[in-house]
This record gives C-alpha cells, structure tokens and sequence, in this order.
C-alpha cells in the first residue's frame, strides 16, 4: 500500500532512466532523492536489483513512488519485471495492479 504522506511531492518529482549507468534517479525539486538500479535480461525482461532513498528523505514514502514510477515506466516499455530488491517485491506484493509485471518462467 502506497504511503499517503507521498502525495504531497506527486507534482514536483522527475524520473531519470540512465541506461549506460543502470539505474534510475527519481528527484524532487531538482534534488536526487532516491535511486533504484537494473539490469536487463535479454530484451523484455527488467532485474530491478536495489532501490534506496538518500538520507533526512526517508520515511516520506518516496521509495513508494520511486518504485511505483519504475514499473510504472517499465511497462510503458512492455518490459516484464524480476524484483531481486526485497522493497520492490514487496511494493508488488502490496500494490497488486502491478502483478502482471512479473516475469513468468518458461
């Protein structure tokens, strides 16, 4: 469940996809405040391998919109999903409109 003392800072955010470095930056008022990192397998799958706010931004519930804005962007890329990062899965677990994204073993 997304943590409602986030909703203040939904208009004052940005997502940053840096595909050289591997991961996303998610700031707010121009300020890097929380990062999540990946690798791909192949071309349709997504490893989200850790995410992390920085610092005094912790507890506000930015690591539920990092996360949230990640998937969110990851399947506007028709990308499936592994959450090697215990947050990011549990995120899943507790925001089940995102389920889908799992990968799938074949």
């Amino acid at each position: 469940m997304q943590d409602p003392t986030a909703e203040h800072h939904r208009d004052r955010i940005g997502l940053h996809r840096d595909e050289s470095n591997g991961c996303y930056s998610f700031d707010l008022d121009g300020e890097v405040v929380a990062v999540a990192t990946f690798h791909e397998l192949g071309k349709d799958i997504t490893v989200l391998t850790h995410s992390e706010v920085l610092g005094s931004r912790r507890g506000q519930g930015i690591g539920a919109l990092l996360v949230g804005a990640v998937l969110d962007d990851l399947r506007r890329r028709h990308q499936q999903v592994i959450p090697q990062c215990w947050y990011v899965a549990q995120f899943i677990d507790e925001n089940p409109d995102y389920l889908d994204l799992i990968a799938v073993e074949s």
